[in-house]
Order: C-alpha cells, then structure tokens, then sequence
C-alpha cells in the first residue's frame, strides 16, 4: 500500500530539503522531513536496498552535522537541544546534500578552517565560552587587502545559513546555545562564498518544484 504525501507529512512534518535524483542509488528521490524532535530521511520509493540506502544517508548526515541517532528508527535522528521550536533545522539542507551526493571526510582535526576563494587568506572559525555563552568567532592570517571586509561577509553567510544567533559583526552562536564544530564546519566552505550558494539554491529549488506534485516525489 502506497503513503499518500499528506500521511508522511502528518507522520514526519514538513519537508526541510529534497533531492531530485540520488546519483548513487538509482536516482530516486531523497526528502528530509523534520517533526519534532526528529528528523526521517524519506523516500517513496519500493526499490530493493531503499532502506538500506536511508540508513546510509541518516548515518552520514550524524557524521556531518553532528546529529544524533535514533536507537529506535534507522532513519532518523536529532540533535542534543531536541531541535525545539525548529532549533538546527536550518543548515540541514545542506546537510542532506552532504549526505547523499558526496563521500569525504570532514576534516576538524585543524580546526574550523578553509581557504578563502576570493583572497589568498585561510578562514578560520574559533570557538570559546565567554559570558554571551558558547560563542564562536570568525578570523584568518589576514592575507587579502581588507581582510576585515572578508571576515564580516563570512559570518553573514555563516548567519543566514545555519540559523546561527548574532553576537556582533565577526561572532555567533547557536540559537540552542550548544556547541556543534561539525556544523559549522560543514557550513563555511559555503559562507565563503555566499552569491554562488545562492544561485545554487535558486536553481536546486527549482528542480525541486518540477519534480513534486504536493510533496509526492518520484517513487521511481
């Protein structure tokens, strides 16, 4: 018997981010649904091996973004502040592109840290525990002519896409107030370079539109 898309909504919530077509698994398409305090890795698909697939793809979103697993679904998870009221819904969108689109480590092991792509410096995010809480701070080795200019357009684009609390104009922290390196990591290799995220965003929602019909994706 087939779920309608109104009976997946009512059962996992509203849909935070779709991929049209998984390169990797017989381009079916991929939802992220977020009720709280869970989010399901979704698809309508009756294939063999879909499940095992949503199991795959919910693993790789806990490596990326920090989630944690729920014991009792293999195709969900959440995160430590119980995403209340939608609290670190907002950067899983990418997340789910992370996921199910790429293989790679997320290296954290020297720190938070990129190569800017519009200056010769390397961006790094610090974090501390000061009295506006678990804070975190965007800097680099100031190798570009206005390197202040840089470090501000980062932690807008940091801001915007995680859903991150304002501290000032180069600090943030998460609206839950909970430290999590990995999404920040995952995070800033797009804030770097904000005006082509945005394109891509565009477009992917575009593709998105054509390929549901109420939220009934392709079951392929």
């Amino acid at each position: 018997m087939n779920i309608r898309p109104i009976e997946v909504i009512e059962k996992y919530g509203r849909c935070i981010e779709l991929i049209s077509m998984d390169p990797f698994f017989n381009e079916i398409t991929i939802g992220l649904f977020f009720k709280e305090p869970n989010i399901t890795v979704f698809s309508y698909s009756k294939l063999d091996g879909v499940s095992g697939r949503l199991n795959q793809i919910r693993d790789r979103i806990v490596d990326v973004s920090g989630a944690l697993p729920n014991e009792a679904n293999p195709h969900q998870a959440t995160f430590k502040c119980g995403m209340e009221g939608g609290c670190c819904s907002a950067p899983l969108r990418f997340a789910l592109k992370e996921a199910v689109t790429k293989d790679r480590e997320l290296d954290l092991s020297q720190g938070i840290i990129c190569k800017d792509l519009r200056s010769n410096m390397m961006i790094k995010v610090n974090y501390e525990e000061n009295s506006n809480g678990k804070i975190y701070t965007v800097s680099g080795d100031d190798n570009a002519e206005k390197p202040i200019i840089r470090y501000r357009a980062i932690t807008n684009g940091l801001i915007k896409y995680g859903g991150f609390e304002r501290i000032d104009n180069f600090s943030f922290r998460l609206s839950c107030n909970e430290r999590n390196d990995k999404i920040v990591n995952l995070l800033l290799p797009l804030a770097r370079n904000i005006s082509a995220t945005e394109e891509s965003l565009a477009s992917e929602d575009a593709a998105g539109q054509m390929t549901t019909q109420s939220l009934g994706f392709s079951a392929n």
